[in-house]
């Protein structure tokens, strides 16, 4: 059939896009019109190899299907991986323009936890150890390319609100003690919901802050109150399914130092992300490129003796 793609919807994609992915058999399953979860013909869904990403591979063309396509949930190894790669942009660049770090959809779970814990046993401060997960973190040891929070003045926190099915982002401010919350479906009861969600990093944060002498060397302030939530207004909201993406676009938009829009081209953020995931992929892989934390693990050392 040589290599041909068809689309899986009546959308039409950007010029970029269609050629990028021309390389792909998109092989459409006609049964299945309008099953968003089942795009692909049985068996024409693998990534032979899979392509790496660092903190994880990827072995689905559907993958990038739901990346690409508007109104489709993103999932935890979709921000995972992206916010891996923002960490990495802003390690590694020449002159970063912002001093950050993130976590992942790990650290959310893992300082839930903990919280709902801690209010069960009456604020039972002896949960707050230097031998915790979240401590890990705080060191910058806990995932690839993570910084000590200390020599950071933001941290990024990709927060899933469960019941309501939505993502949101966190950004603290060290400096200013704040958690400024962004929200692309902004209501009342979602913005409630939302700042109750950012509890568990405002109360616990501080008392794990004041376990590292780091800080106070570096100069930041340490105080065990609870850091002040505050909602960013004035956001572009979604339309349908696509908080992950802007939840993505807002965290880069703000270590971009650049405003974000009111006006929110969704497909075209999508565009973005998915044709750079796949031309950075299929470049490893005709080049054999590996950074040093994407390299497969090596095996263990032979006995030469």
């Amino acid at each position: 059939m040589g290599r041909l793609l068809l689309l899986v919807d009546t959308k039409k994609k950007t010029q970029m896009l269609f050629y990028t992915l021309l390389e792909w058999d998109y092989i459409y399953d006609q049964k299945n019109l309008h099953d968003k979860e089942k795009v692909y013909l049985k068996g024409k869904d693998k990534i032979v190899p899979p392509f790496r990403f660092g903190v994880e591979d990827v072995a689905t063309k559907m993958w990038f299907h739901k990346l690409a396509y508007p109104g489709q949930c993103l999932t935890n190894s979709h921000l995972d991986i992206i916010f891996y790669y923002l960490r990495k942009k802003g390690k590694y660049a020449k002159e970063p323009k912002v001093k950050f770090t993130t976590t992942d959809c790990l650290f959310f779970k893992t300082i839930h936890v903990l919280y709902e814990k801690f209010i069960a046993q009456k604020k039972n401060l002896s949960l707050i150890t230097a031998q915790h997960a979240i401590a890990d973190y705080i060191r910058g040891r806990k995932m690839l390319c993570g910084s000590p929070w200390h020599l950071c003045d933001h941290v990024f926190f990709i927060i899933h609100m469960e019941t309501e099915s939505h993502w949101i982002l966190g950004r603290l401010n060290i400096e200013e003690r704040r958690v400024y919350m962004y929200n692309s479906l902004s209501t009342a009861m979602k913005d409630s919901a939302a700042i109750k969600a950012c509890q568990p990093f405002a109360v616990l944060l501080p008392h794990f802050f004041a376990l590292f002498d780091e800080f106070k060397k570096e100069n930041k302030p340490i105080c065990l109150d609870p850091f002040e939530v505050v909602k960013v207004d004035g956001l572009p909201q979604q339309t349908s399914n696509d908080c992950g993406c802007f939840v993505a676009s807002f965290a880069e938009y703000f270590i971009d130092m650049k405003p974000i829009p009111p006006i929110f081209d969704v497909e075209k953020h999508r565009d973005r992300l998915a044709v750079l995931f796949y031309k950075y992929a299929r470049m490893k892989e005709v080049e054999f490129i590996d950074s040093e934390d994407e390299a497969p693990p090596k095996g263990p050392k032979k006995n030469l003796s």
